[in-house]
């Protein structure tokens, strides 16, 4: 769950920026935002000789898809994919593609982080989440029983796009893929239309299509674990995407002391160690998992996994012992500074 922003949930607010167009060399901008409760999603769009009606139509269609991605994700909406699934025990339920192939994609997830990252982890997210807004501990009986209950072996993938839970008490939650994929999905329709410089960030997990309205790489910041007015690094990329993870913005105080958000489900406890870990990939909802196992994993095995994938990936990790930070870089990190 990167800085962890829950997918758009339920309902959202729309808001639109004052249309900005401005010219420079020719490029026209274009910028939208939106916020989503919880969550937000802004939009720049580079281009030259296109209608502002027609790039405003593009713009709508995405809206529109962050909406039917909220509506059948959401563990808060009773009518979604999701909650489908987890209502109707022993029993296959047929869902679109893209909601299969996510499911798909986190059973993929969980073998490549080591079991760190599970879909199946919703009891000890909520019972922290309780916990923590009653500010008290959970005791170690709660925390047990609700161990008991993350079992990704009981999610069975079945021929035309059918899923089945073979337990009763285990449910799915993929929220902390749910904006990474989100920002996938608007790059590909802007592609689809022809639009290929922009900038899209979805509650923080960023993809970064062609160049900036200037014809350079997009320059992201990265920000400080410690304050947030402030930027420890600045990375340039095209046609990548980045996501961030950390305590520092989502986080439960219970006993005036902070706990991650993120939960290790081999412990049933949040994580600890590392303050933060950002990604680069190739794809927003990979770098938006891998950022999220990374806060969980030791930080010798998490760039042991980054540096698998190859020259397309990098990660930094800020890491903590006895209240020192270090940077850790992986191999590729560098060429995208």
């Amino acid at each position: 769950m990167r800085q962890r922003f829950l997918l758009f949930i339920m309902m959202f607010t729309f808001l639109y920026t004052a249309k900005t167009w401005q010219m420079a060399h020719s490029i026209q901008r274009f910028s939208k935002y939106g916020e989503f409760f919880d969550s937000y999603v802004k939009m720049d769009v580079c281009c030259q000789n296109r209608r502002r009606e027609e790039l405003e139509s593009v713009l709508e269609d995405v809206w529109t898809r962050f909406g039917d991605i909220n509506s059948r994700f959401s563990v808060y909406d009773p009518h979604s994919d999701i909650n489908k699934i987890n209502q109707a025990y022993n029993a296959s339920i047929s869902v679109p593609e893209d909601t299969y192939e996510r499911i798909k994609n986190s059973l993929d997830y969980y073998k490549i982080s080591n079991g760190v990252y599970d879909i199946t982890v919703e009891p000890l997210i909520t019972l922290w989440k309780t916990r923590g807004q009653e500010g008290v501990m959970p005791t170690d009986e709660e925390i047990r029983q609700a161990m008991a209950k993350v079992d990704i072996k009981t999610i069975s993938l079945l021929d035309n796009h059918r899923i089945r839970l073979t337990r009763p008490d285990v449910k799915i939650n993929i929220d902390s893929i749910g904006d990474g994929f989100a920002a996938d999905e608007a790059a590909k329709i802007l592609r689809s239309h022809g639009f290929s410089d922009f900038l899209v960030d979805a509650s923080g997990e960023i993809y970064a299509g062609g160049h900036n309205c200037q014809g350079r790489k997009w320059r992201i910041g990265v920000q400080d674990p410690q304050d947030k007015e402030k930027i420890i690094d600045v990375i340039e990329l095209s046609d990548m995407a980045v996501s961030t993870s950390g305590s520092y913005e989502r986080f439960y105080e219970i006993d005036g002391k902070s706990w991650s958000h993120i939960i290790d489900p081999r412990s049933g406890y949040p994580a600890r160690g590392i303050v933060s870990a950002t990604v680069v990939a190739p794809s927003a909802e990979l770098a938006d998992f891998l950022s999220t196992a990374f806060c969980i994993l030791p930080a010798s095995e998490s760039l042991q996994i980054i540096d698998s994938f190859g020259k397309d990936h990098a990660a930094m990790l800020i890491t903590e012992n006895e209240g020192k930070e270090q940077e850790v870089i992986s191999n590729g990190y560098n060429e995208f500074r």
